[in-house]
């Protein structure tokens, strides 16, 4: 369903993570996923707890609950401040 927009923004409240494999590199707390108009997505957060080795290891994932399911998106790069993240994220999976 998301593929179907040019550019949407999608915020939540609910706790989101990234993760490394099958650890947790982040617990987010509030998040907001902007895609543009050329496909680019981009994840803000703010951070309510963070491993900051984990969150250099390669691949990271970003997953979020939604109803019936789960937002699911490949970390390309991320900038992490001190209470908060923004990441480039690869297009969602399915």
């Amino acid at each position: 369903m998301v593929g179907l927009f040019r550019s949407v923004t999608l915020r939540g409240e609910t706790a989101a993570r990234l993760s490394w494999g099958y650890q947790t590199a982040a617990v987010l707390r509030t998040w907001r996923l902007s895609k543009s108009e050329k496909g680019d997505w981009t994840l803000t957060a703010g951070i309510d707890r963070a491993d900051p080795f984990r969150l250099q290891q390669t691949p990271l994932l970003f997953t979020a609950p939604r109803p019936g399911g789960l937002f699911c998106f490949p970390v390309k790069a991320i900038t992490l401040g001190k209470e908060s993240l923004v990441a480039s994220l690869g297009p969602p999976e399915h």
